[in-house]
């Protein structure tokens, strides 16, 4: 098995764009990535925007090698709806994507029946995934049951995705760290190596992140190593959780409970330096004064919405 991180947000951008490759196939979760359109108060950096540009390049290059793509819901850093990957890019892949009927909420429903309908002539086989378990080979995916984006469903349901080839890894998609006890189905749903996770949206804290949903989040992380102690061996911890800069803060609590256990960003895994772009916006427009807003229109395949 080989596995590439190509967009999150310790590599600058929003997104948990993942490729991996095992023995019959190329996989390909959640090929898209975005940008806050507002924080502190301001627009997208120039640096963000370069950024962005250069992940989508990176997933439409992997898009090509690819032979299944999975679709885990639908905010627009999850999938991309034809903003900046060319739809034909999805001839003759396999779809398996989240049940656009059930367990999802109004606007991710409208994004996915236009999803469906930008790649249906492309696609060579769409497919609902929710709780489903897809042989390829000698290789399984394994999907659970819907799941809530965060600590309830105001924001919807998620699926999360365990491969299996000569080890198991499990991707979370967006559960923001494991806030609700509904997450704890996770515990026994993979025998990860390697678990990929969405830390708590720490950045959220006061706003619509509490002190409980943290400490909900922290102890089902801990009780996810305290069960898989036995396989796991490496947690990459990314995603909303990286975009509060006191990131390290929450990983050192997680490291000071098991040692047994690698805790990085998808950049650390990857071998670089992390770079959290958007928790530095502020910082950015500091040194230089530089909006990223027209780079992106000018690159965008239609509209100028950057709403996730």
């Amino acid at each position: 098995m080989e596995l590439n991180l190509i967009g999150f947000e310790s590599l600058g951008v929003r997104s948990q764009a993942t490729f991996i490759q095992v023995k019959n196939a190329n996989i390909f979760i959640d090929p898209s990535a975005a940008l806050a359109p507002r924080r502190y108060g301001l627009p997208p950096h120039r640096l963000e925007a370069k950024r962005l540009l250069e992940i989508f390049d990176k997933i439409q290059d992997y898009l090509i090698d690819s032979d299944y793509i999975i679709i885990t819901h639908y905010h627009y850093d999850h999938h991309d709806p034809g903003r900046f990957i060319d739809p034909a890019l999805f001839r003759g892949k396999t779809i398996l994507l989240k049940d656009f009927e059930k367990n999802i909420n109004f606007s991710q429903r409208i994004r996915a029946y236009r999803f469906i309908k930008m790649v249906k002539d492309f696609a060579n086989n769409i497919k609902v995934c929710d709780g489903k378990t897809f042989e390829i080979g000698s290789n399984k995916i394994n999907f659970s049951k819907p799941l809530p984006h965060g600590s309830n469903t105001r924001l919807g349901f998620v699926v999360s995705v365990c491969i299996k080839d000569d080890y198991e890894v499990l991707f979370t998609s967006d559960i923001e760290g494991g806030s609700s006890q509904e997450h704890s189905f996770l515990y026994d749903f993979c025998k990860p190596y390697i678990a990929i996770v969405d830390g708590p949206p720490t950045y959220l804290m006061g706003y619509s992140f509490s002190e409980e949903e943290l400490n909900n989040s922290l102890n089902f992380l801990k009780t996810f190593i305290s069960k898989n102690l036995g396989t796991l061996r490496q947690i990459v911890l990314d995603h909303h959780i990286f975009r509060d800069a006191n990131y390290v803060s929450v990983v050192q609590n997680l490291r000071s409970y098991s040692t047994h256990i690698e805790i990085k960003t998808a950049a650390e895994l990857m071998g670089l330096e992390p770079q959290p772009l958007e928790a530095f916006r502020k910082g950015l427009y500091t040194v230089s004064n530089e909006s990223g807003l027209d780079m992106l229109k000018e690159s965008m395949r239609y509209g100028d919405n950057l709403d996730e």
